[in-house]
């Protein structure tokens, strides 16, 4: 039974300054209490919160009540630590969705510009931002490689820049971790086409600042060897399993290419079983965590999709969530139905065939002792939702409940360095809590039945505000603006019927929408069709629909391709000349 008490309206979503919990007691009282150390759970638990630590924590009758506390009563509840999420791509409208999902910490691996993404965190640190807390990675660090800039537009090139630090040797290595870390940097992230050396030096200069390293990897032996602590995605443990190099080169070559690739799922079909012992004990050896981020790829091909599905959709018709990019509204729902209309079978069983390796691999690693996280990763699905999602997956293949629990709590904690103030409920940590009705070590998805979250001492006032902005936006668009080349028609005659233009380019999102003037046309975005889907796929035509009377007036008219909302940009201008009759 729940007992409120008449002040706690008092808190709001945004988490306060820090004067205001210095001094503040508060004591939390639980049916059940899952702390984060991987023990036995508290029954009857009672936790006393100071400020923004907790100060004790033990059963009902071994806690001393601190003398005019508040006392909050949830005898039927079940408390746990603030969840983390290890893959985070972070944006600007994100923050609500990160704390009503009970996620009160981010690792921010996501590629962002640094100096945006450092001052979200201290915004947010200070009370001034509404967000989780956020350990920031700002660009990751690559070694170019041979006749890529080539490939690439001009305009792409000036983007990709913004979001990699490039070092073609050891000593650039060394500079760019030096320049991140004095920039805010809490991670370096590193990505698989960097060469040993490269990670060898950007590894050994993290470990002098104590921040951890690791990232993307083809061949998780090698990356171990030079220094990485961590290793984002599946497909990385896939890849090291292939031991005939060539192959595994080949197949790599097809599923990061842009046409007719060998998508990350049935990438998973090749992996070779036989070597997993051998890659588990060298993970767990030294210590390497890793994050599989199944849910972004995985969870529209198992037996539950349509009530992820369903799930997902309904979410999102939440009136308060009106903010959310139509982009990704967008993207969530194509991956759903794309993969829906799959029709052949034979892709549909290797993909079974990968996914079941994969779920093999997870039971022996974390068997054997390995550190699994999980990590939005949010292409395909939604930032901190998708924590809740993975949490019910990693049951699905064979986890115990408290197994998956861990990989959202202790492990990324332990990964930062910050195992003793996050990830776990024990006196000095942060008072970073989620209540919720049930028992999640009984039902995994009782982990999103939310009741209460408090992150750093301060209860949050839960839900949606369909006016939240971020106070800093993010400088770049969260993908490549539209880029138009050209219309047809150029020119025309004042018309007396609707004109379809037929505007070319490229990085047209599926919600593109052209403009004449600023005003926004009908327009169709025509995709590629059969196959799994690629994440917010973009086109190189779409067709806007003109009314007649829009420019019955001769002139010239500006045309932009526009992908709106928070995150959205605007393309180049281009022309449209109206001629007398």
């Amino acid at each position: 039974m729940w007992l409120w008490i008449s002040f706690l309206a008092l808190a709001g979503l945004a988490a306060a300054p820090s004067s205001v919990a210095q001094d503040k007691l508060t004591v939390l009282e639980v049916g059940l209490l899952i702390d984060g150390s991987g023990g036995e759970p508290i029954r009857d638990a009672v936790i006393v919160i100071e400020g923004k630590r907790v100060k004790d924590v033990g059963r009902k009758g071994a806690v001393k009540i601190p003398q005019g506390a508040r006392v909050i009563q949830a005898g039927g509840a079940t408390a746990f630590p603030g969840l983390v999420d290890s893959h985070v791509h972070y944006k600007e409208w994100q923050g609500e969705l990160y704390l009503n999902h009970g996620v009160t910490t981010a690792l921010a691996i996501g590629s962002e510009p640094i100096e945006w993404i450092v001052a979200q965190k201290e915004g947010i640190a200070k009370g001034k931002i509404v967000g989780p807390r956020i350990f920031a990675a700002g660009p990751h660090l690559n070694s170019p490689r041979e006749g890529e800039r080539s490939r690439r537009s001009a305009r792409d090139e000036i983007s990709r820049l913004r979001f990699e630090a490039q070092a073609k040797n050891a000593d650039e290595a060394k500079k760019a971790v030096r320049e991140l870390h004095g920039q805010g940097a809490d991670i370096i992230k590193i990505f698989e086409d960097s060469t040993p050396e490269v990670i060898r030096a950007a590894t050994e200069e993290a470990r002098k600042h104590g921040l951890p390293a690791g990232g993307h990897s083809i061949d998780v032996y090698l990356s171990g060897e030079n220094g990485f602590t961590f290793v984002e995605h599946s497909h990385a443990i896939v890849a090291t399993s292939i031991k005939d190099l060539k192959k595994r080169q080949e197949l790599h070559a097809r599923r990061t290419s842009r046409r007719n690739a060998l998508s990350t799922p049935e990438f998973h079909y090749y992996a070779e079983p036989e070597n997993f012992d051998e890659i588990v004990r060298f993970m767990v050896e030294r210590n390497i965590h890793w994050g599989p981020t199944i849910a972004t790829t995985w969870r529209a091909l198992t037996p539950k999709r349509a009530r992820h599905k369903e799930r997902e959709l309904n979410f999102l018709k939440q009136p308060g969530l009106t903010y959310i990019p139509s982009y990704f509204r967008a993207n969530v729902e194509a991956h759903f139905d794309a993969i829906e209309k799959i029709t052949d079978q034979e892709f549909l069983k290797r993909c079974a065939v990968g996914y079941e390796k994969l779920s093999e691999f997870i039971r022996r690693f974390v068997k054997a002792g390995g550190k699994i996280h999980t990590g939005s990763d949010p292409n395909s699905v939604l930032p901190a939702w998708s924590v809740h999602t993975e949490l019910e997956m990693l049951v699905d293949v064979g986890l115990t409940p408290m197994e998956a629990l861990l990989a959202a709590t202790r492990n990324p904690a332990e990964m930062i360095g910050k195992q003793n103030e996050l990830g776990v409920i024990k006196p000095g940590s942060f008072a970073d809590l989620v209540v919720v009705e049930g028992n999640p070590l009984q039902d995994i998805s009782k982990t999103r039945s939310i009741k209460m979250v408090f992150k750093e001492g301060n209860m949050l006032k839960l839900g949606y505000n369909k006016e939240f902005r971020n106070p800093i936006p993010r400088p770049f668009p969260d993908h490549p603006e539209p880029e138009i080349d050209d219309i047809s028609p150029k020119v025309i005659t004042q018309p007396d019927a609707p004109v379809a233009l037929q505007v070319t380019g490229d990085n047209f999102l599926r919600t593109a929408v052209v403009t004449l003037d600023g005003k926004p046309l009908r327009t169709k975005a025509e995709m590629k069709s059969g196959g799994y889907p690629e994440n917010f796929e973009r086109t190189r035509e779409v067709t806007a629909t003109i009314d007649p009377k829009s420019i019955q007036r001769p002139g010239t008219y500006r045309v932009n391709v526009v992908h709106d909302g928070m995150g959205g940009a605007v393309s180049n201008s281009v022309y449209l000349v109206v001629k007398y009759r």
